[in-house]
């Protein structure tokens, strides 16, 4: 059955379901527990051919979904994103590196637009996965500069323009995890 695209955004309306659909996929697994120190998150891309790939998120695009996650005593000092991956509860789905090489070439094809994502993942107390943040990048329009332009998308509070530009990320980002699953678990088999 093909879904048009109004249809495929009403089934991810909400994160809970996006999420769960991501953590059944295996790549989605062997990336997601992968070990996250750093935040911003860095590129592994070569700065000197892709320049800086740094993400652009913020402690401030994270801490207002945090759902009540305080600093105590015991990590007083420590700022609560920090906090958040010492404790395991902020995870990446990072297919920055993966699709940043591409993109150029992907974007100039008339029928085929694509952004390089990040997605930032909160462990809630109840166990289940909410997205905080989307980052969409693409490679600078100007070829004499390197570097990515990217764009830090967040979850809306309300219906409207907002709720759509997220829905819309996160349908990137759904997009970009299957066809990094299909490329990595069959084509690497050949």
């Amino acid at each position: 059955m093909l879904y048009s695209l109004v249809s495929m955004l009403k089934l991810y309306s909400y994160e809970y379901d996006m999420v769960k659909e991501k953590s059944l996929s295996v790549i989605f697994l062997i990336i997601f527990f992968n070990e996250w120190q750093e935040f911003p998150p860095q590129s592994k891309l070569d700065p000197a051919v892709y320049g800086d790939q740094t993400s652009k998120m913020t402690e401030k695009d994270l801490e207002t979904n945090l759902e009540g996650l305080t600093v105590d005593k015991e990590t007083e000092g420590v700022n609560i994103v920090e906090r958040a991956i010492k404790d395991q509860r902020l995870f990446i789905l990072d297919h920055h590196d993966a699709f940043m090489p591409f993109l150029r070439k992907i974007n100039e094809s008339k029928s085929s637009k694509a952004y390089a994502t990040r997605t930032i993942l909160f462990l809630k107390d109840d166990g289940t996965l909410k997205p905080l943040a989307i980052e969409l990048s693409l490679p600078r329009q100007d070829r004499r500069q390197l570097g990515a332009d990217s764009k830090v998308i967040l979850p809306a509070n309300q219906a409207g323009v907002e709720s759509t530009i997220w829905l819309l990320a996160k349908a990137h980002v759904i997009v970009n995890d299957s066809c990094y699953h299909q490329l990595i678990s069959h084509w690497s088999e050949l």
